[in-house]
């Protein structure tokens, strides 16, 4: 699994640095990067193309309401700290680490986000597109190289956001962020298959689907009732406590993870790494050349998601607000500072995640203090609620990242396609709208079955060759 990369070319920086961290984190205009004039109008010209709905209706899946109250947002936090919980530590489990470091990663992720800009409902964390490369180096060649590959990318990020080269996402048509949606949905989809495999081998596959279609069934229908509670978090807790109630079978957090992961207490707080360790590897060329591979991937697939996961929040909430600041740089320069601090705390940092921000926004989150409160909340999991929380059922979690898949395949977007590339047209019209399909469909298999780098890479170049070389011999 990993994300993507767009063309880069070097802009230099309108403000100075200084200028980048003085606003109000908590203000109630959560401004949208669709309003830098610098950006192409691709995007904003076709901004209802993108739909993450399962519907395939425009107006189901953009969320026009009022902005959340705080006990709204600290609501969809906690639902978003229960989503994470187990993703962490998988992650933690794949790079070879305790699991409480990806649990961290997430806290610091989720603070220093807001703090310093990042874009206002974006949940930011642990996240698997920048595992992958990173597990290749750690299981190759051991852990102690984590620190340095970590700080290495960070700062390349921070060069990438100083120089104001944030904007090239936009390079990212609606067709290939399409096809990044869809492949990472469907990755998200089937990665819970394990859950059920587990039930499956101990003899307690039809509990788990019980409780997982239950949860599923929860977040879809409550919202038509009320939606005063996150849908999200009701059908977790419903799911597990019927679950205990029943004495299911079913697979828990604490069953499934190390002893002593959910004990809790003051023993369970990071600390700083070796600093004389990392000084002797940064200073050492071999060591560099090592880990620069996997420290330049994970810079463009953490880059990436979160820039497209801004470009989400944009098109779901349909916020059209006035910013006096550059929000994508602000998005890069607080994912930098994250990544740094969680490295020097032992962490393996993360980026913007485009399903925990579908689910902040769908259980009523939207403001920085959504994502504050997600990382307040999964601190209070590992320090004082450890048990309690290891006591939730793995099925129901896998419900809700069911209904996350769900949400994040840009469905309208797809049959909005098939239908254009269905419809009448003159023949220019018809092989311009086959080329956007074929990037939509070229895209989609290669995040699916490839890597999403390669998927939206390969999606851009192939939309935009194919469409230079049409019209050239249009003209001819």
């Amino acid at each position: 699994i990993s994300s993507g990369d767009s063309r880069l070319f070097p802009v230099v920086a309108k403000e100075p640095i200084s200028q980048l961290f003085s606003f109000d984190p908590f203000k109630k205009s959560y401004p949208s990067h669709r309003n830098n004039p610098s950006y192409s109008t691709t995007w904003e010209k076709n901004k209802s193309a993108l739909q993450l709905s399962g519907s395939g209706n425009n107006e189901s899946s953009t969320i026009t309401t009022t902005p959340p109250t705080r006990i709204q947002e600290a609501l969809a936090g906690l639902t978003v700290a229960f989503s994470l919980l187990s993703k962490a530590i998988a992650c933690s489990a794949i790079v070879g680490v305790n699991p409480l470091v990806g649990l961290w990663s997430s806290v610091i992720m989720g603070i220093t986000a807001p703090l310093i800009g990042s874009r206002a409902g974006v949940i930011s964390g642990t996240a698997a597109v920048v595992i992958v490369p990173l597990s290749a180096l750690t299981v190759t060649h051991g852990v102690e190289y984590m620190p340095l590959c970590i700080i290495l990318s960070a700062i390349l990020q921070g060069l990438f956001g100083v120089f104001n080269l944030a904007k090239t996402a936009d390079l990212v048509s609606e067709e290939v962020l399409s096809g990044f949606l869809n492949g990472l949905g469907l990755i998200l989809l089937f990665s819970q298959a394990k859950v059920f495999k587990a039930a499956k081998a101990a003899g307690a596959l039809v509990p788990a689907v019980g409780m997982a279609s239950l949860c599923f069934s929860i977040v879809q229908l409550l919202p038509l009732v009320t939606k005063a509670v996150p849908s999200s978090l009701v059908g977790l807790v419903v799911a597990t406590g019927l679950g205990m109630m029943l004495k299911l079978p079913l697979a828990t957090l604490e069953s499934t993870a190390p002893a002593g992961t959910f004990s809790g207490g003051l023993s369970s707080l990071p600390s700083l790494i070796d600093f004389g360790q990392l000084r002797s590897m940064a200073t050492s060329s071999s060591a560099v050349k090592l880990v620069m591979p996997a420290a330049i991937s994970i810079m463009i697939i953490a880059l990436v998601e979160t820039l497209l996961a801004g470009k989400v929040v944009d098109d779901m909430t349909g916020k059209t607000d006035d910013a006096d600041y550059d929000v994508p740089k602000r998005s890069v320069l607080a994912m930098s500072t994250g990544n740094l601090v969680s490295a020097f705390l032992g962490g393996f940092g993360g980026c913007g995640l485009i399903p925990q921000t579908v689910l902040n926004l769908k259980s009523g989150g939207g403001g920085p203090f959504s994502s504050i409160s997600y990382a307040l909340a999964m601190a209070s999991f590992v320090l004082f609620f450890a048990p309690l929380v290891g006591k939730i059922s793995e099925a129901a979690l896998a419900g809700i990242m069911i209904t996350v898949a769900y949400d994040t395949v840009a469905w309208s977007s797809s049959f909005k396609s098939i239908k254009a590339v269905m419809g009448k047209g003159g023949d220019d019209t018809r092989v311009q709208r086959l080329i956007d399909f074929f990037a939509l469909g070229l895209s989609s298999y290669i995040c699916y079955f490839g890597n999403l780098a390669v998927g939206i890479i390969g999606g851009v170049v192939a939309q935009r060759g194919l469409h230079s070389i049409f019209n050239r011999f249009s003209k001819d």
